[in-house]
């Protein structure tokens, strides 16, 4: 979700991908594709530790890096949450779905739980906080964040969810942060064969607890299941697909995956993922007011078409207006 210079297309295509699979998440798709698609958020997050490395360098502080990435995550959601309820405030006479208590909304724009679509970006924020740590730590970054990762899995199975910053902050800002943003900073150290060696130990992690799993409670364990927080299950899964995707796309780049994709529309999207996320969320909640009877397909169309054509017409807008503020321009039209 951030914009760099010198865009890499391998990196806006599996930005496509990631985004219009999260949007799939929210359409009731059948389980086994639901399941399947459950490495997008992982993605984004390794992607996002790609790109950071460049946008750190290039803001020559922490403080400096931290600040844009906050304006660039914040700022935009708070606007368009704004929108969002204040729309509702106008349905809800007219709908019993639309909850709009007190609590709804002041949890909401904490990034906590309310609407319940937003903890993205909590995620997204707790990844930029981890990159000003990774950056900074030339000694023991692997056995670091083993250690690290460790500590969490042990704190979760022995004290599980506890409102707070352990289950809002910690439970979150290791698994995505400490691991998989540290994945995506160190990709670009990385030749093939260490990538697909990482690659296939977390697959093989994954499918001996996919058979464990199975063995032990005879019957297939989603992987879902184990994703708020994630657990070792569904990273294994999610980073070992997101690689293998990554070193398909960027590295082999069969079938000549990147040229193919290379069109306007994908780089759109790939460019856009912030807004379309955010712009989908106020569809879904038509959804709720309307009452559509439609298959789950035709709601993920209508999603993906809707979101797609508002942020286009408001990055239109933004570039008809002559607009030379940087900082607007950063937070409306990227």
């Amino acid at each position: 979700m951030e914009a760099v210079k010198e865009r890499d297309l391998s990196i806006d295509v599996l930005r496509c991908l990631g985004i219009l699979l999260i949007i799939l998440a929210h359409c009731g798709a059948p389980t086994l594709l639901d399941e399947l698609r459950n490495f997008d958020v992982i993605l984004l997050v390794i992607l996002s530790g790609i790109v950071s490395v460049k946008s750190y360098n290039r803001s020559k502080s922490g403080f400096k890096y931290i600040k844009k990435r906050l304006i660039r995550l914040i700022v935009p959601t708070y606007i368009f949450l704004t929108i969002l309820f204040i729309i509702d405030r106008f349905l809800a006479p007219y709908s019993k779905d639309l909850d709009l208590s007190w609590e709804t909304i002041f949890s909401t724009y904490t990034l906590t739980s309310g609407i319940g679509y937003v903890w993205i970006i909590r995620v997204y924020i707790l990844c930029a906080i981890s990159v000003l740590f990774l950056m900074n730590i030339k000694r023991f970054k692997k056995t670091t964040i083993f250690v690290l990762f460790l500590i969490y899995e042990v704190l979760f199975y022995t004290i599980g969810n506890a409102n707070g910053f352990l289950e809002y902050g910690i439970y979150y800002l290791i698994p995505y942060g400490f691991l998989c943003t540290y994945i995506g900073m160190e990709l670009a150290n990385w030749d093939n064969k260490k990538l697909i060696k990482i690659m296939l130990i977390f697959l093989l992690i994954f499918a001996i607890m996919f058979a464990c799993f199975y063995i032990a409670k005879n019957q297939f364990v989603k992987i879902s299941d184990y994703k708020y927080p994630a657990r070792l299950y569904y990273l294994s899964y999610g980073i070992g697909i997101s690689l293998l995707l990554y070193y398909l796309i960027n590295r082999k780049n069969i079938f000549n995956i990147k040229e193919r994709l290379n069109n306007k529309l994908i780089l759109f999207i790939g460019q856009h993922t912030m807004w379309i996320y955010l712009w989908h969320i106020l569809y879904l909640n038509v959804f709720a007011f309307v009452k559509f009877d439609v298959k789950w397909y035709e709601k993920y169309v209508f999603l993906v078409v809707m979101a797609i054509l508002t942020t286009y017409i408001q990055s239109k807008i933004v570039q008809k207006l002559h607009v030379k503020n940087k900082n607007v321009k950063f937070i409306f039209d990227s």
